[in-house]
């Protein structure tokens, strides 16, 4: 019996679906296969002609890692290599002033029994200054220790002789220790007592009119001193011939040296003696105009009692006070110890640089320049331009001194009390350490 037409088209329409579906999927599995081929050979050829091409023009040249693809589309736009290319050069010296190189994990207390204790010198691993306790309205510095660093001892060295004055002015180094006895009134006696068992204090020399202010190097002391001509004079004793001389080309009025040259210290190491005056080279009117300019006059003791010798001068372009070296550079202030004083060192090959503003005390140690700032005691490397704090953050410090690579400060963290000194020793090797 013949199909119906209604049953013919389902067996037509079913047959046809059947062989559109086994054409449709065998295309596509066709077409997969296919562009697999033709990436993975397109991936390996490509990555064998760069490489060959790469060889064939440098083959030094190092090939650099990519980072893996980013997710996302693939008509993206490529992101940037999150690896970088390693730089070996080493970086730039680290310890600015703003951000100082720390100094400070090896410093300690100096402990002393008595309550206030004037500036000391430092020599070596000792220690000496004035000290007292008492009450403001009498001489409070009326002793004079010595320190010892190693075993942390306080050992008391002299008394105060004239009446009603106190120990100023301390200094010391292996033969000698010497200081000044002083009512701040005019009467002012040096004494210095040579480190050898027995030995008594000797007095060196009375004087009057402004305190002098003492350098010890070797065997020569020496001070600044007015005399009766109203004169400044710059003074050295040899501490072995007990002879005095008068260093010529440091002859200042009172009335020019009060507000000059004669409050300006003098500084010396071993055998080089520096002292600021008036520049040779500034005129008068220059001077009316511009204001003082200084020079820094120099001599070596060794070469002093010759005939035709005579100090040398440095002309830096400015006012000097208080010169200091330690037989490498030099370093001074361009104000009389004003708060907005800057610091300056002449360099070894006669570069003047500003080392820090706003300072007015400071001290030259081995390789280092030390001074004190809003607080702060900060170290100049010299040698590599790097700058360091001494004292621990969080603490203030004040009137720095310096011998070798020792550091001797104030803390005045707290207000009133007693008077705290701290110490440290900066390691050579300080600076190199924390920059690299």
């Amino acid at each position: 019996m013949p199909e119906s037409k209604t049953r013919l088209r389902r067996r037509i329409y079913k047959k046809q679906r059947l062989d559109f579906d086994s054409i449709r999927w065998g295309h596509v599995f066709l077409a997969l296969l296919v562009c697999v081929v033709l990436v993975t050979g397109g991936v390996f050829g490509v990555r064998a002609l760069v490489g060959w091409s790469r060889h064939g023009e440098n083959e030094k040249e190092p090939v650099q890692l990519a980072s893996p693809a980013p997710e996302g589309p693939e008509d993206s736009p490529a992101a940037p290599s999150a690896v970088q290319p390693i730089d070996h050069a080493p970086e730039g010296p680290k310890g600015t002033l703003d951000d100082p190189l720390d100094l400070s994990l090896e410093s300690q207390k100096v402990v002393s029994k008595e309550e206030n204790v004037n500036v000391p010198d430092i020599h070596g691993t000792e220690m000496v200054y004035s000290a007292g306790t008492g009450s403001l309205k009498e001489p409070l510095l009326e002793t004079l220790y010595l320190y010892d660093f190693a075993t942390e001892t306080e050992t008391e060295i002299a008394k105060v002789q004239l009446e009603k004055g106190e120990i100023f002015q301390t200094v010391l180094n292996d033969n000698y220790i010497a200081w000044l006895d002083t009512d701040q009134r005019g009467s002012n006696r040096i004494y210095c007592l040579r480190r050898e068992e027995g030995a008594e204090p000797e007095l060196i020399k009375s004087c009057r009119f402004a305190v002098p202010k003492l350098r010890l190097s070797i065997d020569y002391l020496m001070w600044i001193e007015q005399n009766e001509d109203k004169e400044e004079r710059l003074y050295i004793v040899d501490l072995i011939s007990e002879e005095n001389a008068s260093i010529p080309g440091f002859i200042e009025s009172v009335e020019k040296a009060m507000s000059t040259y004669g409050v300006s210290a003098p500084g010396i190491y071993n055998t080089q003696v520096v002292w600021a005056a008036s520049d040779p080279e500034q005129s008068d009117e220059d001077r009316i105009l511009n204001g003082e300019k200084s020079a820094i006059y120099s001599c070596d003791l060794t070469r002093f009692i010759e005939d035709d010798y005579a100090p040398s001068a440095f002309s830096p372009g400015m006012y000097v006070h208080d010169p200091v070296t330690n037989g490498e550079v030099w370093a001074w202030i361009d104000k009389n110890k004003a708060p907005d004083s800057n610091l300056y060192m002449k360099t070894e090959d006669d570069q003047v640089i500003k080392v820090a503003e706003n300072v007015f005390t400071y001290a030259l140690g081995d390789e280092m320049l030390v001074f004190g700032k809003d607080d702060n005691i900060y170290v100049y490397f010299y040698k590599t331009g790097q700058y360091g704090k001494a004292n621990p953050e969080g603490t203030r410090g004040i009137m720095p001194v310096v011998s070798g690579r020792r550091i001797v400060w104030f803390d005045k963290t707290e207000s009133g009390g007693k008077d705290q000194l701290m110490t440290v020793v900066v390691p050579y090797e300080a600076a190199a350490d924390q920059a690299g």
